[in-house]
C-alpha cells in the first residue's frame, strides 16, 4: 500500500492489485483454485491490456459479450472439469471489474435473464435444473424433495 489518498487511485491500480493476489496463490489450498486463479489472472491481463486502447462503452461491450460467449461455452461442461473452472475465474472476474465501472451491472444482467432473452431447452435446464425432474407451477417456491429448493 501507499501513501497515495484513495481518491487517486485508477482501475488500473486496482486490477493490479487484484492480479497480485491472485497470482501469489495464498488462499488456503490454493492449488485446488489453479484453474480458477489461471483464468482469473488471464481475464485480468486482457482486460488490463484493453484499458489502455478502449473507450468505457467500448469495453463493457466486449467483455459483457466475451462474459456471455465463455458463460455459454461453461454451461457445456461439467463443474469439475479444469476448463469450467478456469471459465468461473475468467467470467468471474470480468463481472466483478463491469461492477466496478457499472454498479448496476449484475442487476441488469439478471433483469434481462428474468425478462428478455428466450431460453433454449439446453440453457433451461442448466439454469433451472430437469425441467421434467422439476416441473413449472404456480406455487412460490417448489420443494421436489432432491435436495434443491426452486423458485419459479
Amino acid at each position: 500500500m501507499s501513501e497515495r489518498k484513495v481518491c487517486e487511485l485508477t482501475i488500473m491500480d486496482i486490477t493490479e492489485r487484484m492480479l497480485s493476489f491472485h497470482r501469489r496463490d495464498e488462499i488456503a489450498e490454493a492449488s485446488d483454485y489453479a484453474e480458477y486463479n489461471t483464468g482469473t489472472c488471464d481475464a485480468l491481463n486482457d482486460m488490463r491490456a484493453d484499458m489502455e486502447t478502449l473507450t468505457e462503452a467500448e469495453f463493457i461491450q466486449k467483455y459483457d459479450e466475451l462474459s456471455l460467449e465463455k458463460g455459454d461455452e461453461l454451461f457445456g461442461l461439467e463443474e469439475d472439469d479444469p476448463k469450467a473452472q478456469y471459465l468461473q475465474g475468467y467470467c468471474s472476474i470480468i463481472e466483478d471489474v463491469l461492477s466496478f465501472i457499472n454498479p448496476g451491472y449484475t442487476y441488469d444482467q439478471m433483469t434481462m435473464l428474468e425478462t428478455g432473452i428466450e431460453f433454449d431447452d439446453a440453457f433451461e435446464e442448466a439454469f433451472y435444473g430437469d425441467m421434467e425432474h422439476h416441473p413449472h407451477d404456480d406455487e412460490e417456491d417448489d420443494e421436489c424433495g432432491c435436495g434443491h429448493h426452486h423458485h419459479h
